[in-house]
């Protein structure tokens, strides 16, 4: 246990037994039919396999349904999450090779769930025990693991006999203990642990190239497969440190003391189920059985913030679920417990809760950049008036380099790499940018927990001092005017001809000293946001509207980048959000990524949601603005509520986290993204591209 005495201590989570529906009596504890051997979840239900064959499902409602799967007994079961489909593994009659089945549970025959499909388990006659099932969530691949060290791989349409194919993919000396499947991109992996190994196999490659990752392993149950806000790391825990691997290499290691009984991976967290290594006193009447001191412990960590959540000690341990947004532990007495996690208020009003840490905010150095962090932190502390922040400065590549175009550097995050470092690093918990700064697709394990809402996004013109009152249309012909941003001198090119556009870098203290102090510019180009919020609204001599100029995707906006692992972190800042900001900013963004544009190539947006409907302007020029493609598109937003079952997973749109926002509602406005950039590349938009591109690198 000393390992653990590192780590600092919450109690994020409430425990409750969970009751029957009340009956004459009153609500009595819900009881489990006996018998269960198996357990699963998901599809808004816990699943449960039992010693007589049948398959037990239970709903939120409580209200118990099963049917006879098998003549003998359920071994195995494996709900998909994101398809209603069920496999089991089980026996029709002793001694007999052990039946896998596919169930498809929205079809029904006589009454019962649809089986779509039944094999044999084991390829030939050898006679053996199979230790674990799991089926890849494209439902084109199925493995199963034996207690002989073998691993059956089916890869086709596993719900259908004649669009599949089975072979042997593993032969080894000892029991196979754990099976996962990672997908990253184009890339299938699966991981196979036994008690004595680690080992991944590629199968988008033929053949299925086979990697040893490590030379231990662990028992059953004590292997899990982690989300994408942990990078999808296989995580295999031993009796003394837990392990987290990726495809090709062993990652970090933690060293957690106790025999690991069951392991899960829950929405960030690592549950582990351990022995408890202390031994309750027995009293002279205790006897020698030995359940009166062979307590289980349940811990909740967070690997990336490195405390634990909750912790909590339990008799007997037969599983734990998820499932409707909350933990369930099923004990061997046939209850039910419910470990649901408190929001991020209830957390900080805790005495052991997060008002004694120090959230650090990392920003960049320059003057607005301080100001709109300043702003973020405020609403932060109006919000959590017990927590501490603590901002952090630093510099950043566009920071340093000030004698080049924005656009001729060539790097992605001019502006925000020092501060992802940071936050990688745990020297900061979160970072304020401006939005436009950030690229449209973030580094893994980063996203954007809250988009404030938005101060005007148009661009600006501050006029040297001796053309205070004129216009862009009445400076006189040939007057150079100074912008960092090729989308507005495009922009600006074409609907004023008769102007001459420079280049002009440095932050805006810069920029207008430049202005005021030399006779080399007759105005320039700024975003009004910018100074508003340093106070030189004053300054401030004409706002471009979309005819002039279409304005940078996000501009305006305030993004808070987090850890996407982070789940306290991302629950406080999403109280941020502005609903209407993040539609818009969605929709652009997810226009930009299809584009694949950036601050290299003119790129333009405009954006409104007026009447629950959300309108985009997307355009793309040359770099001299004489050629162009410029188009406008609508869909309609509607706002119903969450689906009762609970929250699902946390899902990101074009690198944004909004649970509190509809799920379908920035799905339809990243959809209309698309649908704009589409439209311009079918209209000939990726030759502008490209010859902008060329022309500015050259």
């Amino acid at each position: 246990m000393a390992a653990y005495l590192q780590w600092r201590r919450f109690v994020f989570f409430d425990r409750e037994t969970v009751k029957a529906p009340a009956g004459p009596e009153g609500a009595t504890p819900f009881a489990l039919p006996p018998g269960i051997t198996v357990c699963d979840s998901g599809r808004g239900s816990l699943v449960f396999g039992d010693m007589e064959g049948q398959i037990w499902f239970l709903p939120r409602s409580l209200q118990l349904s099963s049917f006879q799967a098998y003549k003998l007994r359920v071994t195995h079961l494996y709900q998909l999450k994101q398809h209603s489909i069920l496999a089991s593994v089980g026996e029709d009659e002793e001694g007999i090779n052990p039946l896998v089945k596919v169930w498809n549970l929205e079809k029904r025959d006589g009454g019962n769930p649809l089986c779509t499909r039944i094999f044999p388990a084991i390829l030939g006659n050898k006679p053996t025990v199979v230790s674990c099932l799991t089926v890849h969530e494209n439902l084109n691949f199925m493995a199963i693991g034996f207690a002989d060290g073998s691993v059956v791989l089916t890869k086709g349409d596993i719900t259908r006999d004649q669009h599949s194919k089975t072979q042997i993919l593993h032969e080894g000396n000892y029991p196979v203990t754990g099976l996962a499947f990672r997908q990253s991109g184009k890339i299938t992996h699966l991981f196979v642990v036994t008690t004595e190994s680690v080992q991944s196999y590629m199968l988008s490659v033929k053949d299925y190239p086979r990697l040893e990752l490590d030379t231990h392993g662990c028992g059953l149950r004590c292997s899990t497969l982690s989300d994408p806000s942990q990078d999808l790391q296989f995580i295999v825990a031993g009796n003394e440190c837990v392990y987290l691997y990726q495809p090709d290499e062993r990652g970090p290691c933690f060293a957690f003391e106790g025999q690991k009984l069951i392991v899960h991976w829950y929405r960030g967290y690592l549950i582990i189920v351990s022995k408890d290594q202390k031994s309750s006193p027995k009293s002279e009447f205790a006897g020698s059985d030995p359940q009166n001191s062979d307590k289980q412990i349940l811990n909740v960590y967070d690997l990336c913030n490195k405390f634990i959540a909750y912790s909590t000690v339990f008799d007997d341990v037969v599983d734990v679920l998820a499932e409707w947004g909350s933990l369930y532990v099923l004990t061997r007495d046939g209850k039910i417990h419910a470990l649901q996690e408190k929001d991020m208020e209830t957390k900080l009003e805790d005495e052991n809760g997060l008002k004694n840490r120090v959230i650090r905010v990392g920003t960049r150095k320059s003057q607005l950049a301080r100001i709109q962090t300043d702003s973020v932190v405020e609403m932060l502390r109006e919000r959590y008036l017990n927590l501490h922040f603590e901002i952090v400065a630093m510099s950043t590549t566009g920071d340093k380099i000030l004698d080049t175009a924005l656009s001729k550097i060539g790097e992605k995050s001019l502006f925000t790499k020092e501060l992802e470092n940071a936050l990688e690093r745990n020297e900061v918990d979160l970072v304020v940018h401006s939005l436009k700064d950030l690229p449209t697709s973030l580094p893994p394990g980063f996203t954007i927990g809250a988009i404030c809402k938005r101060e005007n996004p148009h661009d600006a013109v501050v006029f040297h001092p001796k053309n205070y009152g004129e216009t862009l249309n009445s400076l006189p012909e040939k007057s150079v005017i100074g912008t960092s941003s090729l989308r507005r001198a495009a922009q600006l090119k074409r609907r004023f001809p008769q102007l001459e556009f420079r280049d002009i870098r440095g932050n805006l203290n810069t920029r207008l000293k430049k202005l005021d102090e030399k006779e080399d510019f007759s105005a320039i180009i700024l975003a009004a946001a910018g100074l508003r919020r340093m106070g030189w609204e004053n300054r401030i001599g004409q706002i471009l509207n979309p005819k002039d100029c279409l304005y940078a995707v996000g501009q305006g906006a305030l993004a808070v980048e987090v850890r996407a692992r982070d789940q306290e972190i991302l629950d406080m800042v999403s109280a941020l959000h502005d609903e209407e900001t993040v539609l818009c900013c969605i929709a652009e963004r997810a226009f930009m990524r299809h584009l694949e544009g950036g601050c290299s190539v003119p790129v333009a947006v405009s954006s409104m949601l007026k009447d629950s409907q959300l309108y985009l302007t997307g355009a793309v020029y040359s770099l001299d603005g004489s050629d162009s493609l410029k188009e406008t598109m609508q869909t309609g937003i509607t706002y119903t509520q969450q689906n009762e079952d609970g929250a699902s997973d946390d899902v990101q749109h074009v690198g944004i986290t909004a649970k509190n926002i509809p799920a379908h509602a920035q799905e339809a406005a990243e959809n209309l993204g698309v649908e704009v950039a589409s439209l311009l590349l079918s209209k000939g938009a990726k030759h502008i591209l490209n010859v902008a591109r060329q022309l500015n690198d050259a």
